[in-house]
């Protein structure tokens, strides 16, 4: 699994470690806090590392409070 910090339009995300088993998503810690979203494994390779040219936009859309408490500011409106 791949539990080194991975960045998506800036924003640092860090795989949990966990068993996911059949799981459908997997978690990833926002900015090295306690804030955490779950990104479908549809955008993920099977080692939990975002696929190149994923767009999960909407997954930070619906975590925009999550981002804000992170530290994470000055995002585009897109986000």
């Amino acid at each position: 699994m791949n539990y080194q910090t991975q960045y998506y339009k800036g924003i640092p995300l860090n795989l949990v470690k966990r068993k996911y088993g059949v799981r459908k998503a997997k978690r990833y810690v926002v900015n090295h806090t306690n804030q955490n979203v779950w990104i479908p494994n549809k955008h993920l390779e099977p080692d939990g590392t975002i696929r190149a040219g994923e767009n999960i936009d909407y997954v930070f859309r619906q975590a925009k409070r999550k981002l804000e408490i992170a530290g994470i500011t000055g995002l585009p409106d897109v986000i």
